[in-house]
């Protein structure tokens, strides 16, 4: 899931390693997010990264945000999270939510459009 610098709640596990503009390596991929990475991200003008759903993924496993329908719902669920996102259990809920609806099939609505 791609979460705004915002969003980071330090104990998150990065999905992919964050790279600067000059594509050095700030933070390798499977390593805990801690206040001082946050502000090491901000100094550097990074405004997203990935995390992981779940901690214990691997992070070449694909996550909700793999495809172009994912990356909708992660906006989605994010939306309708928005302003709660400070609050770690409201992350666990929403990570859970996307993780049950990564597993569901999408559906077509009555007027034939997913």
């Amino acid at each position: 899931m791609v979460l705004t610098i915002e969003e980071l709640i330090p104990g998150m596990v990065l999905a992919e390693a964050v790279h600067n503009h000059q594509d050095q390596l700030l933070l390798d991929a499977g390593r805990k997010i801690t206040e001082k990475t946050i502000r090491v991200f901000k100094s550097w003008g990074i405004r997203r990264v990935a995390v992981r759903l779940d901690p214990t993924e691997e992070s070449d496993h694909p996550g909700p945000s793999a495809s172009g329908s994912s990356v909708a719902l992660d906006e989605g669920l994010r939306a309708r999270f928005d302003g709660v996102l400070d609050d770690p259990i409201m992350v666990e809920i929403m990570q859970a939510a996307a993780r049950q609806l990564a597993r569901q099939p999408r559906k077509k609505s009555r007027d034939g459009r997913s």
